[in-house]
């Protein structure tokens, strides 16, 4: 398996998967509360991070919630590495849902990927703390 590489092991498909998210996961959200992320934390003998990108209808057309989705899945397939590792070192598998806030195609006609990027690594730092067991640390 290639590194920086998205395969079909890392994606969730199935449908009760996705209502397990919804129902059951818990939430974070981005640094400036455009993107959220359902995740769930299970011991697994198979450990390692599946996502899926879900993304609203009411958030704009095909073309660019499409966009959108494959912006926030090339930022994660750059940037999995860290929250791989610690997945694998504690044997667990992360189950993690990536969803858009406040991203609509009224208000943001041209994506960024720096943007994107940027929203997605602080989910994924996130993440990596609730795995790894790191106390919250309160920024005012």
């Amino acid at each position: 398996m290639k590194l920086f590489s998205l395969s079909k092991y890392e994606r969730i498909k199935e449908k009760k998967k996705i209502q397990l998210l919804i129902q059951d996961g818990s939430s974070v959200f981005s640094s400036r509360n455009s993107l959220k992320a359902i995740y769930i934390i299970q011991d697994s003998n198979e450990p390692g991070v599946k996502i899926a990108v879900g993304i609203s209808r009411k958030a704009g057309k095909a073309v660019w919630r499409n966009k959108l989705k494959r912006l926030i899945r090339n930022a994660y397939r750059l940037n999995k590495i860290p929250l791989l590792e610690t997945a694998k070192q504690k044997n667990k598998l992360v189950l993690i849902l990536f969803t858009s806030l406040s991203y609509n195609e009224l208000n943001n006609k041209k994506l960024f990927y720096r943007e994107i990027e940027a929203e997605v690594k602080s989910l994924l730092d996130k993440i990596e703390k609730r795995i790894s067991g790191k106390p919250k640390v309160n920024q005012q």
